[in-house]
This record gives C-alpha cells, structure tokens and sequence, in this order.
C-alpha cells in the first residue's frame, strides 16, 4: 500500500503534467444566458482576471442591426441578403480598455474594462446599446444569414484575441496558457462547441431588467453630456428610455425569440456550469467562473472562499 506521502506525491506530479499539457494550447471559456444576465461584464472581469483575450459576441449583431437601422432594413425577408453582405464586408473591431468610469452598485468595487467597439473605424460603443437597436437585435440575431456572416467574424476576432493574450503575457504568467473569453447565446453549443470550459449565465427576469435599466441610464448621463451626434448616428439622441417593467417585458419577449428561434437557440450546453446570479455579488460570480478555470487548466484556485 502506498504511504500517504508517495500518493500526494503523485497527484502533484499527475497536477503538474496535466498543467504542462494544456500550457501548450490555449484555453476557451465561453460564457452563454438570457439577454442582460451580466455576460459581458462578467466576461470582461473573468477574461481581465485571467489574462485572456475578450470577444463580445452580442456587440456585432449590435453593429449589424446598427447598419440595418441607418440603411432603413426591417424586413428581413427582403432586406437580408444585403444586410449580411453589409455585415460581411464591415470592419469590426473591440478594444478592451481598463476601466476608467465609475462602477454601478451591482458591480462593487471589481473592476471591469471597458469595451470599445469600431464599426469601420467609427466608434459606435454607445450607439449599438440604445433602446432602438436592443428592440430590433434579436430579429436580425435570428435570421440564418446573419448569423453565418457574424459567425465568420467571431471566429477571426477569437483567434486574434487568443494571439494577443498569449504574446503579451507577462514573465510572471508563463504558467497560464493563452486563451479568450467569449460571451452570446450560442457560444459554447455552436460557435465553440469544445471550449474547456462553458458557463450558462443565468438571473430572474426582474433583477436583469434593473441591470439593463441601469446600463441604460449610465449611458443617458454620459450622451448627455457630449456634443451633439454625427448625423449619420442619428439612433442615440432620439432614444427613449423605458421604465424598469417595461424592460422586463421586452427582456420577456427577447428570451422566448432567443430559445425558439430555429437558427442557434438559445439553450444550456449538457457540459455547461449553470449560474443563477440573481443573489450573487458581481465578484462572486467572476470568482466562481476564475476558479474553475484555474482548475481545468490544473492551477490551484484563488477564491475557494467566495
């Protein structure tokens, strides 16, 4: 039999080579839910937290369904080929920024970057948040030829994403294999099917439309306070900002179009780690998500406590 010590022995030998192995490829978190479940600032803390690139997946149908409203497209039957030939020869780009603003009580004192999102070349961060294109996105996210064009731009912003963050690791972290956060609501049933680790993002209909409402009203203080538009950003000064019920219906209807729409429904992968945040804190959540990476990729946890 052997001594307690030759079997610790051998599961650290057995954690070590593991550790080794996946330090040679990179690691893929994809992170799915409900509209306004915290995905993306949850995404963006984990992939901070981690070293990781950041993919906000929903902020390029955000830009598709931003050009289908300054182009006037609202019939996607006859409007679709376009739009995704639209979509198809756009530039999109996300820059991920430390934040620099202040954070609302929800996310306390963890700090989130802040995502810069560039429609051929023009920076549309605020605009593609709007009451008007969060009424119209699932529309545009449910037809099929959308959904290929914006699939071929996830996958490229990805694997620029996974590039960046294993090049530009610091001499500290050369135990912690490359690897990018991506956050939707196919992430890990269609788009990355193998991630290593998936995540179902999850909250009751009520706190995430208080988040939203409140991601909304952010934004409202900081449009006022900026110089008028340029016309052909025309969506954001004719905003109307909802109440908090009336988010909570709309969030409603956008879930049942999500989870019965027949292109990539919004569903929970067999393999995916369901959180409900409705009571958690903003870090419990990041913490709990940082945690099992670390372990899959063979690290010793930091937050076990949370």
């Amino acid at each position: 039999m052997l001594s307690i010590h030759t079997r610790i022995a051998r599961r650290q030998l057995l954690r070590h080579t593991t550790h080794r192995l996946l330090s040679r490829r990179d690691f893929t978190i994809a992170i799915d839910g409900p509209a306004a479940s915290g995905k993306s600032s949850t995404a963006r803390a984990v992939a901070q937290e981690l070293g990781f690139g950041y993919i906000d997946s929903g902020s390029i149908y955000r830009c598709a369904t931003l050009l289908a409203l300054r182009q006037n497209i609202t019939d996607m039957g006859e409007g679709s080929a376009s739009l995704a030939d639209l979509i198809s020869h756009a530039k999109v780009d996300i820059k991920v920024r430390p934040s620099t603003s202040h954070q609302t009580p929800s996310l306390g004192r963890l700090a989130v970057p802040e995502v810069q999102v560039l429609l051929d070349g023009e920076d549309v961060s605020r605009e593609i948040r709007t009451p008007e294109v969060n009424r119209l996105v699932a529309k545009i996210a449910s037809d099929s030829g959308i959904r290929q064009a914006v699939l071929h731009i996830q996958r490229k912003l990805a694997a620029d994403a996974e590039s960046r963050s294993t090049t530009s690791r610091s001499a500290d972290a050369n135990d912690m294999p490359g690897g990018v956060v991506m956050d939707g609501r196919d992430i890990g049933t269609t788009i990355f099917p193998g991630a290593e680790l998936k995540i179902y993002l999850d909250a009751s209909a009520m706190a995430r439309a208080i988040r939203r409402w409140d991601e909304m009203n952010q934004m409202k203080d900081v449009t006022a306070q900026k110089p008028a538009h340029d016309p052909k950003a025309s969506v954001a000064p004719a905003a109307v900002y909802p109440s908090v019920e009336e988010i909570a219906r709309e969030l409603e209807t956008r879930d049942y179009a999500d989870i019965n729409r027949e292109n990539s429904p919004l569903r929970i992968a067999p393999d995916a780690v369901v959180i409900d945040n409705t009571n958690l804190t903003f870090a419990q959540q990041v913490y709990t998500i940082t945690d099992l990476a670390r372990e899959r990729m063979g690290l010793e946890p930091k937050h076990s406590d949370c």
